[in-house]
């Protein structure tokens, strides 16, 4: 695990994963927009099938962002002696991927409760 080809490989998946992030964060924020922007306008005829979307986006784009930052700390603990030397690994080692993964968790939480907060309850 410690060839010039495992290390291509090993950047090539932190970059996968660190996308994979990415593309979740930004579907989930564009996701709960439209759903906002539904529960503004649309009224209550859609009270049902507007929770069902609100719970099972943001708790898949939950998931899916606590994944790929998980993915993440994998990849790092592949590391060789040789590369764990490197300003790059030692960077991302530092990299506080708890606090990341409880923020997504936190954001995403967060944006269900308020909707379903505005659906029901206002």
């Amino acid at each position: 695990m410690d060839s010039a080809s495992d290390r291509a490989n090993r950047a090539s998946w932190q970059q996968f994963s660190l996308m994979t992030v990415l593309i979740m964060f930004g579907i989930g924020i564009m996701t709960n927009l439209v759903t906002i922007t539904l529960i503004a306008f649309a009224g209550p005829s859609i009270t049902l099938p507007i929770t069902v979307v609100v719970v099972l986006v943001n708790l898949l784009t939950a998931a899916g962002t606590i994944d790929g930052i998980g993915d993440w700390e994998t990849i790092i603990s592949d590391y060789d002696k040789d590369e764990e030397k490197t300003h790059f690994a030692q960077r991302i080692s530092k990299t506080p991927t708890i606090f990341f993964k409880s923020l997504m968790a936190l954001i995403f939480g967060g944006l269900a409760l308020s909707q379903l907060y505005v659906i029901y309850m206002v």
